[in-house]
């Protein structure tokens, strides 16, 4: 018994208090309804013992849309498998009619229920209180969020309701995948195809995620994050400050991941936008892995002529694996797993200083770097750094004059001798310290210093004779 449901009209401080009690900003919170529509999973500790708090997404029973529906779903979800149900109210609003419909579909439950009357400023909780006598629940607690107003007492609440688990001291290991990719690609479709239940809202509308969702997974003894973010528009087209936010929550993921899956609708094509996020992705230096999807819906000719995008699309990302797959007929969903395993194996590797300065040595050979400004850079030795990101350092002299072009090559060379598929790697360029760099006298090489330069060697040869 440890589980924690939030649930309540939109707009009511559910995810605020989401927030404040796992101590995170997983979720979105916002004067705009409706932000919360999965339900978004963490974790609070209390005396050393996790409690999980489940976020779900706002019910309202007027507008009764498809979406609306699958809202609906999902927080009956979060209601049975919670231990406790905290029903959220606004005092300001008063008692709605919607309060009292999500009132009696809980009831039906038979759960143990607390009813949160929020947004409680300048009134006693007696006359907070009165408003919602009507409900008849003999739990009730006052609070104001944003004020910190009532928190301690829903912190007892869960306390002597709920018995908690006991933290344990290993550290948390499970392997952190971030699906991204732009709206309406099939990002949550995929996670739901994966773990086989719809733990999240897939629809046609595209922007249906908002949040970003964590869900664990386990596959044959591995475990597993699957990280559901928003879809990715360009950035000239993200003008709400919600989704702004969650933009950035999207990349943040991606960063806070330790691999990328990146949904591309195969039945659009490639596109700009797509090669913006695959660049994006590889600042982070994360494992990345592209994922055609809705590959069912083409047909021969435009399977063809995808190919053949393909093709000028690996002339700048070759490196990077794919796999053409279906979400939502869960066609060749198990090459993803079998391709990450490999790639988390070449991820444990450490690479022994000797073989890595054969590997320098040989791409010394095959195309030494070209001079600049009177000076060949001279690439010395090269040592492994770390596993995570994948970085290498090559140690020499005037390795600042480098081209980019032969920092490329290095990259691509060692990339296919190593096999580093799907792997980005960083590249440290450490020139060597110059011990007598502070008394060279700094010589300026222009017509007028040339010239005095010459006058004054003629004055010196001038008086020796």
């Amino acid at each position: 018994m440890n589980n924690v449901a939030i649930v309540g009209r939109p707009n009511v401080g559910k995810s605020s208090l989401f927030n404040k009690l796992t101590k995170s900003k997983k979720a979105i919170v916002s004067e705009f309804e409706g932000l919360t529509r999965d339900r978004q999973v963490g974790k609070t500790v209390i005396n050393g013992l996790a409690y999980e708090i489940i976020d779900s997404g706002g019910l309202n029973f007027l507008k009764n849309n498809a979406l609306d529906a699958q809202i609906l779903n999902q927080t009956n979800l979060a209601a049975d498998e919670a231990d406790l149900v905290l029903f959220v109210v606004d005092y300001k609003s008063g008692l709605l009619p919607d309060d009292q419909v999500i009132s009696k579909l809980l009831r039906k439950k038979d759960k143990d229920i607390c009813l949160v009357i929020n947004k409680v400023d300048g009134v006693s909780d007696e006359t907070a209180k009165l408003d919602f006598t009507k409900l008849g629940y003999q739990q009730v607690i006052c609070t104001s969020v944003s004020h910190n107003y009532g928190i301690d007492s829903i912190v007892e609440l869960i306390v002597h309701k709920l018995d908690g688990i006991p933290i344990s001291n290993e550290i948390n290991d499970n392997f952190k995948i971030a699906i991204l990719g732009k709206p309406n690609a099939g990002k949550s479709t995929l996670i739901n195809s994966l773990i086989g239940s719809d733990r999240l809202i897939a629809s046609d509308l595209p922007g249906t995620t908002i949040d970003s969702i964590e869900i664990e997974f386990e596959l044959n003894s591995d475990k597993y994050i699957l990280v559901d973010t928003a879809g990715i528009r360009r950035k000239g087209k993200v003008t709400a400050k919600e989704e702004k936010f969650a933009l950035l929550k999207s990349l943040e993921s991606a960063k806070n991941a330790n691999f990328i899956l990146l949904i591309v609708d195969s039945s659009v094509g490639i596109t700009s936008q797509d090669q913006a996020l695959i660049t994006e992705c590889l600042k982070s230096f994360k494992p990345l892995m592209l994922l055609f999807n809705k590959w069912d819906l083409l047909n021969q000719y435009e399977k063809e002529r995808f190919d053949s995008e393909l093709e000028k699309f690996n002339l700048n990302f070759g490196f990077i694996d794919n796999i053409k797959i279906s979400a939502e007929k869960k066609t060749n969903l198990s090459k993803i797993f079998k391709k990450i395993k490999d790639i988390r194996q070449h991820l444990s590797k450490e690479y022994k200083t000797s073989i890595l300065n054969k590997l320098l040595e040989d791409a010394l050979i095959n195309h030494p770097p070209s001079i600049s400004k009177g000076l060949r850079p001279k690439l010395k030795f090269m040592s492994f750094v770390s596993k995570s990101p994948l970085s290498f350092k090559i140690h020499g002299n005037h390795l600042e004059d480098l081209a980019p072009s032969y920092k490329r090559y290095l990259d691509n060379y060692f990339r296919k001798a190593l096999s580093l598929q799907s792997i980005p790697l960083k590249m440290i360029f450490e020139a060597s310290d110059n011990p007598y760099a502070h008394k060279a006298k700094k010589i300026s090489t222009g017509l007028v210093t040339r010239r005095k330069i010459k006058n004054q060697l003629r004055k010196k040869l001038s008086n020796k004779n």
